[in-house]
């Protein structure tokens, strides 16, 4: 460009460059996504766009409608000749105008955004765009707020005109009044499928809907405004798989089954009935195989994330000696093997041995040895993330016959509060999260997992005079460092970890871990851009 870019241009730019796009070779990736799908926001632009295909009639302007992952699902060209060169650049329906593919423009910039913005001739960052202009405007549904698509005005960059501004936004609040008008209808059917039903049955009963969430007395009771966010998500995945139930578990530790009647599947909108399940479980204490076990048993998994307690369960009744690595350090490798080797003589309880990726190679082989004679002392082995372990530690670890892992707290993010109340509950029967610190916990990431859980609480509730602990009483490291960027509230979170866990499962394969979540690829990275997920 040869005049200084305008501040959003600019950005854009810099998000483009931050993205990878290149400017030559952009274009190659606008492929279509596969078939364009009827969905809620083309139902409520057609009559729109019906209306402002007809005024662009013969004149130099195309419109495009993209959804929200950028998928162009409607276009009209006024003059063959732009229809034409449309084609040229691959701006086909189906293909995704995501701007961290493409760069700069129109549709892309504006949904990255969330405002309307010009994009003119040289603006774009892609080489074969620049021959265009155009003008996109974000659609949000009036009662979620959320941006549900862009409508898009483009021209070649010499048929630019200022004056089609109060014409697009014009048509982008009618799409928005059908958008609020459908919903409003949805859930007028909702609310009567909860009062029919609340009058025949006395389980708990949710009606949620894109705003709207209506329960009983019994779900009041029963839910937190967690195991609310995890519903909703529940609602997205039973319409993806047409299943009518789903098992559970709330964040109180209770397991129910939840049976939905989805009163529609092009919006959120369903009534779910909610019925308990088997005895709840104990967090705190983490789930174990009740196999009987015939040799050592592995309990491997993350610093702080209950190793060292899982194992101590896992010997039940029975007398516990635990050997650390950190003792070796301390105090040599001969005094640690003097004392392993009265534990085994005395032939009786539970030997748990701590951190054997941290002893040396004369105590492995000292360990693997007593292994072999299948005498002494039950022998627990903990260590840390299998997949890490290397050399002679992995050989002892592989002489195991049963296995146990723990996984960080992040990974199990519906049990952060359940913990929670446990801790708190040793610390202090009285104590009681806020719905801001709840929130909070629910936020972060804890990188020190459980042990950095109970230490926030223990500070928390140090020297507090009402019973109540609120967000500010946590330590500042607590929402400095270990948040989720990008990812808001529970549901935020819930969506981050389920994506994280698709891609671990693949190796990184993006293709493989959008088939496997039900998404398409562009979807998949549209989602990782917002939250943040840069290691795939």
């Amino acid at each position: 460009m040869k005049n200084p870019p305008r501040a959003p241009v600019a950005e854009s730019w810099y998000r483009s460059k931050l993205a990878g796009v290149r400017p030559l070779h952009a274009l190659d990736r606008l492929e279509p996504e596969g078939a364009v799908e009827t969905g809620p926001l083309l139902e409520a632009s057609e009559p729109v766009l019906e209306e402002l295909a007809h005024s662009l009639a013969y004149t130099a302007y195309a419109t495009l409608l993209v959804d929200r992952e950028c998928r162009i699902v409607h276009r009209t060209f006024g003059a063959e000749s732009l229809a034409r060169a449309f084609a040229g650049v691959g701006v086909d329906l189906g293909a995704s105008l995501l701007e961290a593919h493409i760069g700069t423009n129109g549709p892309g910039t504006a949904l990255e955004t969330g405002a309307a913005v010009a994009i003119h001739g040289e603006e774009h960052f892609a080489e074969g765009l620049k021959d265009f202009s155009c003008l996109g405007y974000p659609i949000r549904h009036p009662l979620t707020k959320r941006v549900e698509g862009v409508l898009d005005i483009s021209s070649f960059a010499t048929d630019a005109n200022p004056l089609l501004h109060p014409v697009l936004a014009h048509a982008v609040n009618d799409i928005e009044r059908r958008l609020r008008e459908r919903s409003q209808a949805t859930d007028s059917r909702l609310m009567f499928a909860f009062q029919e039903a609340a009058l025949r049955t006395r389980s708990a009963l949710v009606a949620i809907g894109d705003d709207l969430t209506v329960s009983n007395r019994l779900a009041q009771d029963l839910l937190t405004s967690t195991d609310l966010a995890h519903l909703r998500m529940l609602i997205d995945e039973l319409s993806i798989t047409t299943r009518s139930a789903a098992d559970l578990q709330l964040s109180s530790g209770q397991l129910v089954r939840v049976y939905a009647d989805l009163i529609s599947t092009r919006r959120t909108a369903a009534l779910l009935r909610i019925e308990p399940q088997a005895k709840k479980r104990s967090a705190a204490k983490t789930s174990v195989s009740t196999e009987p076990r015939r040799g050592p048993v592995l309990v491997s998994g993350p610093a702080g994330s209950g190793r060292t307690t899982l194992a101590r369960n896992l010997a039940g009744t029975t007398p516990v000696t635990l050997l650390s690595a950190a003792e070796a350090l301390l105090d040599g490798d001969q005094e640690w093997a003097r004392r392993f080797r009265q534990v085994m003589n005395a032939s009786r309880g539970t030997l748990i041995i701590d951190g054997i990726e941290l002893l040396s190679d004369s105590l492995l082989d000292l360990l693997t040895d007593h292994i072999g004679t299948r005498v002494g002392p039950e022998i627990v082995l903990v260590s840390g993330p299998l997949d890490g372990l290397q050399d002679r530690p992995a050989a002892v670890g592989a002489l195991a016959t049963h296995h146990e892992k723990t996984l960080p707290l992040a990974a199990q993010r519906d049990q952060i509060l359940v913990f929670a109340r446990e801790i708190l509950g040793e610390i202090g029967t009285n104590l009681f999260l806020t719905p801001a610190a709840e929130a909070a916990l629910a936020a972060h990431s804890w990188p020190g997992n459980l042990r950095e859980l109970r230490a926030a609480l223990v500070h928390a509730a140090r020297g507090r005079t009402v019973a109540s602990i609120a967000a500010a009483d946590f330590p500042s490291s607590l929402s400095a460092g270990g948040s989720v960027v990008g990812s808001s509230g529970p549901l935020g979170q819930a969506e981050r970890d389920v994506i994280l866990h698709a891609l671990r499962t693949v190796d990184g394969n993006k293709a493989r871990a959008a088939k496997k979540l039900g998404i398409s690829r562009t979807t998949l990275y549209a989602k990782m851009r917002a939250h943040r997920i840069t290691e795939y």
